[in-house]
């Protein structure tokens, strides 16, 4: 009797385990939305195409090619925004307006999420209108973010702004950010070195200034380095060809200087720059291995201008850089610290960008963040104190708030969403509720629509898969919204 109770009980285990798998196979199949194929083969042939792009045009070409493959309507505005609408099956559910910048530098880095905005825009989906918008970001000057006609932006809205990083999270959140551009009196005077010393830094892969900054390679710093050896020795020097890798609102990817001296004065030069190229290499060689700096030695003056920068602009110039470094700041002890923040966390950014020459003025560009509008406004201050020292002028533009929303179901529910809809081996996935420590796009939507609700996804650049599964989660979010609320999963 006990064995034919075991036989029993043992066949019930095998129907009800049976029919679980069939529920959580049926389930996963209704909730499986992507098309992975369609998905990986925009994303690769993305990155295969990124190293010939040579403007945000060849990029843009791109995106819009793929789009009409997939028989999708779209429109794109003067300023570059590429926006595919389409109409809602159900008129009573809120509309949701799916975001993404492009820009042709970072291209391959942001390969998933423009796959993801790609399929997003191309998938048939239920629930209300859907529109996907490319957003045009050529050097991360937010060209067209700050062009979005807000009728792409509903009232009430809501708004998932995907982008790429180091972890995979979903903020509410986003640092307020402005633009500093410091003016050098530029003028220039005849060369009286015989002997050059040509410095060069190359294979710097750029990015957008965030709380990374500490792991960039610091160009300026470089260059504020070399100048202060000889300056400090009392040593006659000139500077000529100045060139720097200038990225727009990014990081910069190069330097080239010449540093002009007489020839007996070269004695340890050749131990001295040795030193300077193994210190960059060793400091670069986890997150730039790419990165080179190396310098040659110029003794024929037939091969040296005859024109250098004057003294007084140079000065100028090493005082401000000595003086106002590039720098990330962070909660201390005795910070008052806001809610959702702890000691250590960034609070603000501040990222030399660019260098150039306009007419009779040198520029050096500067770019601050923080994580309230006052934390941005003291840093920035900071910099005019600097500016003020250095004996030049400086001025600033493109100041964008700070943002908070503090209303969390939307990334909430994106969260359940993510952690159901994805689910392998009855393993809860789950996305962390974040604050970003950087300037998101966030920012400039919040100012076009004021009335929408608007998250933030940033993907894992190291993870294959995450990409396909925020895929996943938008697109049943999207179907799955009615106008009395998100349906249970």
């Amino acid at each position: 009797m006990r064995n034919s109770n075991k036989k029993t009980t043992a066949i019930v285990l095998v129907i009800i385990l049976t029919f679980v798998g069939i529920i959580a196979y049926y389930k996963m199949a209704k909730t499986r939305l992507v098309d992975k194929d369609n998905y990986t083969t925009f994303r690769e042939q993305l990155v295969s195409k990124s190293k010939d792009f040579k403007s945000n045009a060849d990029l843009r070409k791109f995106i819009e090619s793929e789009t009409a493959k997939d028989k999708v309507l779209f429109i794109t505005d003067e300023h570059g925004n590429i926006i595919i609408t389409k109409t809602a099956s159900d008129v009573t559910a809120p509309a949701t307006v799916v975001v993404a910048d492009y820009n042709y530098k970072t291209a391959a880095t942001d390969a998933d999420t423009l796959a993801t905005l790609h399929e997003v825009s191309t998938s048939k989906t239920t629930g209300g209108s859907v529109i996907a918008i490319f957003v045009s970001n050529e050097n991360n000057e937010h060209s067209g973010a700050k062009n979005i006609n807000s009728s792409y932006i509903p009232a009430n809205s809501n708004v998932i702004y995907v982008s790429s990083g180091k972890k995979l999270y979903i903020s509410n959140t986003s640092f307020a950010s402005g633009m500093s551009d410091i003016s050098i009196p530029y003028t220039t005077e005849s060369r009286t070195q015989n002997t050059g010393i040509k410095v060069k830094i190359t294979g710097i892969k750029t990015d957008n200034p965030s709380s990374y900054i500490s792991q960039q390679p610091d160009v300026f710093d470089v260059f504020s380095t070399i100048v202060s050896k000889y300056k400090n020795k009392s040593v006659s020097y000139q500077i000529a060809d100045i060139k720097v890798g200038n990225n727009g609102n990014m990081y910069p990817s190069s330097l080239e200087f010449i540093i002009l001296v007489d020839s007996y004065n070269l004695k340890d030069t050749k131990e001295y720059f040795d030193g300077q190229v193994e210190k960059f290499m060793k400091a670069n060689k986890k997150y730039f291995p790419e990165a080179k700096m190396s310098y040659s030695i110029i003794t024929d003056e037939s091969k040296l201008p005859d024109t250098v920068i004057s003294q007084k602009t140079i000065d100028y110039l090493t005082t401000y850089i000595y003086i106002d470094k590039n720098s990330n700041y962070r909660f201390g002890d005795e910070d008052k610290i806001p809610a959702k923040y702890a000691k250590g966390d960034v609070y603000a950014t501040n990222t030399m960008e660019e260098l150039y020459v306009d007419g009779y003025t040198m520029h050096l560009k500067m770019n601050t963040t923080g994580v309230t509008d006052a934390y941005r406004d003291q840093i920035m201050k900071d910099n005019e104190s600097a500016a003020s020292l250095a004996g030049i002028e400086i001025s600033t533009y493109d100041l964008f708030s700070a943002y908070s929303n503090k209303d969390h179901k939307l990334s909430s529910d994106l969260s359940t969403i993510y952690s159901n809809v994805n689910d392998k081996a009855l393993q809860t996935i789950a996305v962390p509720l974040g604050n970003d420590q950087k300037f998101t796009t966030m920012s400039i939507l919040k100012g076009i629509q004021k009335k929408a609700n608007i998250t933030h996804i940033n993907l894992n650049d190291d993870d294959q898969d995450a990409g396909i599964k925020v895929t996943n989660t938008i697109l049943n979010y999207i179907n799955s919204y009615t106008k009395s609320g998100l349906l249970k999963f």
